[in-house]
């Protein structure tokens, strides 16, 4: 499950959370990477199971998040 926001601050923020709440540091210093989709406009975040969030939640990213992978696959 991903968080998906216009807004990446939002995730910076959700991501900071995460890493506060479980004590991150030395080898695992973030909870996820903030991904940008290709469009520059969307942004999305790995949901972490004991972190809620108000964003919208979706259960995975389409392959339009991925179009280099998806031209490596044809």
């Amino acid at each position: 499950m991903y968080y998906t926001s216009q807004n990446r601050e939002e995730l910076v923020a959700y991501n900071e959370a995460v890493n506060s709440g479980e004590g991150y540091n030395g080898t695992t210093t973030t909870w996820a990477t903030i991904i940008e989709h290709p469009n520059g406009a969307d942004y999305a975040i790995l949901k972490h199971p004991n972190y809620d969030a108000v964003l919208t939640l979706v259960e995975s990213l389409s392959n339009d998040w991925f179009p280099n992978i998806e031209e490596d696959e044809e």
